[in-house]
């Protein structure tokens, strides 16, 4: 148990790693493009900036997935790696389907792994909210009479 344990904290590590490092990428991304001026069509410019934002930070969500799904094959827990990514991301959602489940001492994986989740789901949804609150600011700097929907 303290084995299973101990990898389930190393994959936790592990996430927060992959976390910390998609959001690096994708905060000095908006920090970059938010210095422009927004231009004739300010709406496409946001778009396209919060679209590479959540696109960069799913990316990161969906490596941590699959770092899971490489641990349940590590236990040989399910019997093929698309099994073991389809229960690793209703996991990490914290879906809980029940259609796939795990057996044994692996089971306390399953409780570390969407903690997991719901932390990093936690972070990619405030530095989403951030960018957001960012460019609104910036928009209506830029453009103190108009609205988004101009």
């Amino acid at each position: 148990m303290i084995g299973i344990a101990t990898l389930g904290l190393s994959a936790m590590l592990a996430c927060l790693v992959m976390q910390a490092m998609a959001s690096v990428i994708a905060a000095n991304y908006f920090a970059r493009h938010s210095r422009r001026p927004l231009g004739p069509q300010p709406w496409r410019t946001i778009l396209l900036q919060l679209s590479t934002l959540m696109l960069v930070l799913m990316a990161g969500n969906l490596v941590q997935v699959t770092i899971w799904a490489a641990v349940y094959q590590l236990f040989d827990a399910f019997e093929d790696f698309e099994t073991a990514m389809y229960f690793s991301g209703v996991t990490f959602t914290s879906l809980g389907y029940g259609d796939a489940t795990l057996t044994g001492r692996i089971r306390l994986l399953a409780p570390l792994q969407a903690a997991t989740g719901l932390m990093m789901f936690g972070i990619t949804t405030a530095l989403f909210i951030a960018a957001i609150q960012r460019a609104s600011t910036k928009w209506a700097m830029e453009h103190p009479s108009t609205t988004l929907e101009d």
